[in-house]
């Protein structure tokens, strides 16, 4: 039953967003209907891995400029659909506690089979606390020789603080 995924990493660059589009690519696969949403909304990434364009995105749609349906773009992947930032977002924590945003996830859950997000650095953005509250779990990534115990501990310390179900690690590089 843990259909909404969050991809989480300590500290920046530990392949976060190289191991979601792969996840979603691999569950499309297997004929699941996935999402990825860039929640990165400082560093977006998985437009690139999908070449898609990053306009149109999150940002227009919780101003109320484009539906769920004009942000949402299909990839070349069967069965997977991205959903981008779209223009910039200065402050982000408005967005993630916003009702608007809370239900845009319900939506996603009801029309998938798994929405994956992909999300900023614990260590380094607080988004992680408001998006654990409409995801079932997070996938935690960790780097190999580059992210310390200490920034690995941290990390989980502060998921674990917030009642987050940590689903499995993810050793990357």
């Amino acid at each position: 039953n843990k259909k909404v995924i969050q991809v989480e990493s300590a500290v920046k660059s530990e392949g976060k967003t190289t191991v979601i589009c792969n996840l979603a690519v691999a569950l499309g696969l297997t004929e699941k209907k996935v999402v990825l949403v860039d929640l990165d909304f400082r560093r977006p990434r998985a437009h690139r891995l999908f070449k898609a364009e990053k306009e149109i995105g999150i940002a227009e749609y919780v101003l109320d400029k484009v539906d769920l349906d004009g942000i949402t773009k299909k990839t070349s992947y069967k069965n997977v659909d991205l959903i981008t930032r779209g223009d910039d977002i200065h402050n982000s924590s408005l967005v993630l506690v916003s009702d608007k945003f809370k239900n845009f996830i319900k939506t996603l859950r009801d029309k998938y089979d798994y929405v994956l997000l992909d999300c900023p650095p614990i260590l380094q953005v607080s988004d992680y606390m408001h998006i654990t509250e409409v995801s079932d779990g997070v996938l935690f990534v960790v780097a190999y020789a580059q992210t310390t115990k200490t920034q690995v501990s941290e990390a989980i310390k502060e998921l674990r603080k917030n009642g987050t179900d940590i689903l499995g690690t993810v050793f990357s590089m």
